[in-house]
């Protein structure tokens, strides 16, 4: 596995005439890894929402969709917000929806957009950004909790 490098979700790249955001996590070897390593790019935000969304949304990649909603790949994004909060997570000069590597560090970026790294009431509307379900939101933080339970 190389090494990765470390995370920052304020650099850009710049690939043929798209810019592409990195908030590089490198590839780590399992999904858990990846969601602390993403984590970092929301300071305050805890990797076990990350991977309760990752729950939640598509099994940790095992169904990437698309949904009946157009939702895709392993964090479930539409479209236009990935085109919006997307990154280059494992710096290939690509912001693959499909890709975990960029797709798990999106979902930090878009969290964090919307005051995840806040806490509270903050994380629990920038879930509700993500999914415009207070159910949804109630679901992912049981889920996050559990994975706190599991893994401390």
């Amino acid at each position: 596995m190389p090494t990765p490098k470390p995370t920052g979700g304020g650099t850009a790249g710049k690939t043929g005439t798209a810019r592409v955001r990195q908030a590089t996590v490198g590839r780590p070897g399992s999904y858990l890894e990846l969601y602390r390593r993403a984590a970092g790019v929301c300071p305050g935000l805890s990797w076990t929402v990350l991977a309760a969304i990752g729950q939640v949304e598509s099994s940790h990649g095992r169904n990437n969709g698309p949904s009946s909603a157009g939702a895709l790949g392993p964090m479930q994004f539409m479209p236009a917000t990935w085109k919006a909060y997307g990154v280059d997570g494992d710096s290939d000069g690509v912001a693959d929806i499909w890709n975990p590597y960029d797709a798990v560090p999106g979902a930090a970026n878009y969290l964090c957009a919307n005051g995840a790294g806040r806490g509270g009431k903050k994380l629990e509307k920038a879930i509700w950004f993500y999914n415009h379900s207070w159910s949804y939101v109630a679901k992912v933080m049981a889920v996050s909790r559990g994975y706190a339970a599991a893994y401390p």
